[in-house]
């Protein structure tokens, strides 16, 4: 069992038309018998785009493919499906309907928004349908979608618009993609100290953890004490939370430190404030990594003539097809 997720920096970003454009293609160009299902992180069912106030594009569900969602948005589609399994109330937080369809149609998707129900849901899946590939319509703010337990791969959706604070938004949600790895050492010693609850983890250059915190990172203030203490002395500070402006001002001097991120979503927010002017001495690396197949930028047309030089500032990895859907004639997907 695979599943790929979608994500997108904004919910205007043009994410539902890339699932759309992506799941049509799997099974447009995937070999008969490929089983596929898709589900959302939450609902997916706004009427109208807030960029443009257009209507929004539905999830449109495929002939021959499964879904899951809400037992109260089939309502109205009783001919277009035939019921496989009810992933019922009595474990998860609503009655959620898999289904299998008889033919294309539109439909409102919702699934569970949480890392645990995501997790029991998928296990029940795969007993089903062990070699099925999960599309999860998700969200960049949904951070354990990065958790290599969740997703195995994204399909990323970028607006671009004029705005100074979306640009640094852009600039913040790409930057990440490049950063490396952490070392197999430091693997180990994260993996070895971390629990469910595990928020940072501090270790000096030996190994010795220093601190173990429980609390979210930016208002920890135990945690900031013991990077005090630590003081010039080499440190690695695993971060299972948003490195937030605060937090970014704060360890910002701090050049002995390694700075592990859990994931690539903990840095969106940094530009959302002065402190991001400052030089970030330590070095960041990230503990899981990301397969990002596809981006796709969505432009708003206010930028004119300026749209091509901002593409060109803007940090997007070069082994990530880049491709808008809303422009593009030539559209280049990697499936999973």
């Amino acid at each position: 069992m695979r599943t790929i997720s979608f994500i997108g920096s904004d919910k205007n970003a043009g994410k539902t038309t890339a699932l759309n454009y992506v799941y049509k293609k799997i099974l447009e160009e995937s070999p008969s018998g490929r089983e596929i299902c898709i589900t959302s992180i939450g609902i997916n069912g706004e009427d109208l785009d807030f960029f443009d106030g257009r209507v929004k594009p539905k999830i449109t569900v495929r002939k021959g493919s499964y879904f899951i969602t809400a037992l109260e948005h089939l309502e109205e589609h009783d001919n277009a499906y035939d019921a496989v399994h009810l992933f019922s109330k009595a474990r998860f937080s609503k009655d959620y309907k898999l289904g299998k369809c008889r033919y294309d149609f539109e439909a409102v998707i919702e699934g569970p928004n949480n890392k645990e129900e995501i997790m029991r849901m998928k296990g029940e899946l795969k007993s089903l349908f062990p070699h099925v590939t999960l599309l999860l319509d998700g969200s960049a703010d949904r951070q354990f979608l990065a958790h290599p337990h969740v997703s195995d791969a994204f399909y990323f959706a970028l607006l671009i618009t004029p705005g100074k604070e979306q640009l640094e938004k852009a600039m913040d949600l790409l930057l990440p993609l490049s950063f490396p790895l952490c070392r197999s050492k430091e693997t180990s010693l994260i993996e070895k100290e971390k629990k469910e609850e595990t928020r940072s983890l501090l270790f000096d250059e030996k190994g010795k953890l220093l601190y173990h915190g429980k609390e979210i990172p930016f208002l920890d203030e135990n945690l900031k004490e013991a990077c005090k203490k630590a003081g010039e002395s080499k440190g690695i500070l695993y971060l299972n939370g948003a490195l937030s402006p605060s937090l970014f001002s704060f360890l910002a001097p701090m050049e002995n430190f390694d700075v592990i991120l859990d994931n690539l979503f903990l840095y969106q927010n940094v530009s959302s404030d002065s402190a991001t002017k400052e030089v970030f001495l330590p070095d960041l690396y990230l503990l899981h990594p990301i397969q990002v197949l596809n981006l796709f930028i969505r432009i708003d047309e206010g930028l004119g003539d300026d749209a091509g030089r901002i593409i060109n500032i803007l940090p997007f990895p070069a082994d990530v097809p880049l491709c808008n859907l809303f422009k593009d004639n030539e559209i280049s997907v990697r499936l999973p």
